[in-house]
C-alpha cells in the first residue's frame, strides 16, 4: 500500500484556510459606546437608535442619510456587557420587572419640540422593544409627532409584540405600521432595501 505524505507547508496553509473560514456570527462583538454628535433640530427629522452589535447603528446611518435626517444613539449609564448572554439576560431582567434604565445620551426639550418625524431603531430583544428606548419614550414630549420604527431581528421577523408596544409607549403621536424589519445577520447588505423603505415614508 502506497502512502502519500502531504508537503509541511501544504498542511499550513489548509490550516490557516480554515481557520478564517469558521463563520463570523461564531463570535458577537459590541460596538463601541460612542454617542453621536449633538443634534440641533434643523432637519425636522430625528434617526434615533439603540444598539449592542452594531447592526442597528449600520441601519440608521442609512436611514438618517435618505431621510436627511440627525443621528441620535440612545445609551444607558450602565452600559450592556460585553458579554452577548449577558446582556441579553440583564435585558430580560429589565423587562420582567419593568425597569427604565438610566439613559446617559439626551436631547434639550427645545431641540426635541423642534422635529416632526421620529424613526426610532432598536433590536427586538425577548420578543419586544428594549427597555432604554421606553425610558427614551417617556423623557420627551412626543405628541403630534410621527413615530417611524425600524428593527434587527434574529427570528423575530414580525417585530412580536413590540408594534403594540410602541403604540403604548407613544400614546399621542402617530405610530407608522410599516415597519422595517431586517435580520441583524445581514444588516450589512441591507442597504438598498432601508432606503428603498425609507423613500417609501416620506
Amino acid at each position: 500500500m502506497k502512502y502519500s505524505l502531504m508537503h509541511p507547508c501544504a498542511w499550513l496553509f489548509m490550516a490557516i484556510c480554515l481557520f478564517f473560514s469558521l463563520p463570523a456570527c461564531a463570535t458577537r462583538t459590541p460596538t463601541d459606546k460612542r454617542p453621536e454628535a449633538a443634534v440641533k433640530g434643523e432637519t425636522k427629522v430625528l434617526v434615533a437608535y439603540m444598539t449592542w452589535s452594531g447592526h442597528l447603528r449600520t441601519l440608521a446611518e442609512w436611514v438618517a442619510d435618505e431621510s436627511k435626517g440627525e443621528l441620535f444613539r440612545i445609551l444607558t449609564v450602565n452600559p450592556y456587557p460585553e458579554s452577548y448572554t449577558e446582556a441579553i439576560m440583564r435585558s430580560k431582567e429589565e423587562l420582567n420587572n419593568n425597569t427604565l434604565p438610566e439613559l446617559a445620551t439626551h436631547i434639550p426639550p427645545e431641540i426635541m419640540a423642534k422635529y416632526n418625524t421620529i424613526y426610532i431603531g432598536f433590536p427586538i430583544w425577548w420578543y419586544d422593544v428594549p427597555m432604554p428606548v421606553r425610558t427614551f419614550a417617556k423623557e420627551y414630549d412626543f405628541a403630534g409627532k410621527k413615530i417611524i420604527p425600524f428593527f434587527s431581528h434574529q427570528g423575530t421577523s414580525d417585530g412580536g409584540q413590540s408594534a403594540k408596544t410602541l403604540k403604548a409607549i407613544f400614546p399621542k403621536s402617530e405610530v407608522v405600521s410599516d415597519m422595517l424589519s431586517i435580520r441583524g445577520t445581514k444588516a450589512k447588505d441591507s442597504e438598498a432595501a432601508v432606503r428603498a423603505w425609507v423613500k417609501k415614508q416620506k
